[in-house]
């Protein structure tokens, strides 16, 4: 029945490989040539300069005349002529290296235009195949149900996980402003003065920033969650340490008060952090193994289409 088709489905296999073959090698050659020409360019400068030696010798100038009357013109000479002949033919074969580079490449693309649409071509008898053995063959309708389901279900995990990374990234620098509002608060408690002052409170507003960004992220978290049908209750009850502020309050009591604060706080972040790594964890854990099974599925679905016959 698939006779036909499977023939030109084999011969299309082949074309496919020799496509990435000829890709490959094609790369390769383009990098060799540029090498060439630089090697070629380094002889032809090399060439200039020794042809610019003999043409001094053989001329007559000073110095042409100074070598013939202590009779070392020829030597001289000989030897000059030795070396434009050695570096000329360094430099011939780096530029026929180039030209035979060349020739293989306008070969290798000539193959690579003949199989420029293998994989198009594959995949269109395939799709032929497909839906007439799709109508006779419920195993395979199955299949392709599956491949579907496992598809949705990788797409909705790796929506909970980019989710869960935003939620880290947010934590994570609201775990970074706390601690450096602690560091100064300790110093401001040391005498620091109002520096300090400002920059402990500078740190603690963008930590409350974070820490809303990160309420935000992890609401949406749990929307995502709920699609893999996964539970999460997480919630940073961060109360009254919103509106704290030791700018109301004087004293050395006050600024213990907000130094225990922002370590509880800082604490609670950090529990926070390790809670959603776990579940980021969980998540792509479970998309390897749906991607596993996607390949699988995959792996059996296309094996019944390319040898049925």
């Amino acid at each position: 029945m698939f006779e036909e088709a499977n023939r030109q489905l084999t011969k299309l296999k082949e074309d496919i490989r020799n496509k990435t073959k000829y890709e490959h090698r094609m790369e390769e050659l383009s990098r060799e040539q540029g090498e060439q020409k630089d090697e070629a360019e380094r002889w032809k400068l090399r060439l200039a300069d020794e042809e610019k030696d003999v043409e001094r010798l053989t001329g007559t100038s000073l110095s042409g005349l100074f070598y013939s009357m202590i009779g070392r013109k020829e030597e001289k000479l000989e030897r000059e002529q030795l070396e434009v002949l050695e570096v000329k033919a360094k430099y011939d074969m780096a530029a026929r290296s180039v030209e035979d580079i060349q020739n293989e490449l306008q070969e290798l693309e000539r193959k690579f235009q003949e199989v420029r649409y293998a994989e198009f071509e594959y995949e269109k008898i395939l799709d032929e195949k497909e839906k007439v053995i799709l109508q006779n063959n419920a195993g395979l309708a199955a299949l392709a149900e599956q491949q579907a389901d496992l598809s949705v279900q990788l797409k909705e995990l790796k929506e909970a996980v980019r989710a869960g990374e935003a939620v880290l990234e947010d934590l994570e620098r609201a775990d970074d402003s706390l601690g450096s509002a602690g560091n100064w608060g300790t110093y401001d408690m040391l005498g620091g003065g109002m520096i300090s002052t400002h920059m402990k409170h500078s740190r603690i507003d963008e930590a409350m920033e974070n820490i809303e960004s990160a309420q935000f992220s992890l609401r949406r978290f749990g929307k995502e969650l709920k699609d893999v049908q996964m539970a999460l209750d997480i919630e940073i009850g961060i109360g009254s340490f919103l509106k704290f502020s030791d700018y109301f309050f004087d004293g050395f009591i006050s600024d213990w008060l907000v130094q225990g604060r922002i370590r509880d706080t800082q604490d609670e972040v950090q529990e926070k952090i390790s809670e959603v790594e776990r579940i980021v964890r969980r998540l792509e854990e479970e998309y390897s193994r749906l991607e596993t099974r996607l390949a699988d599925t995959k792996r059996k679905y296309d094996s019944i289409i390319e040898l049925a016959e």
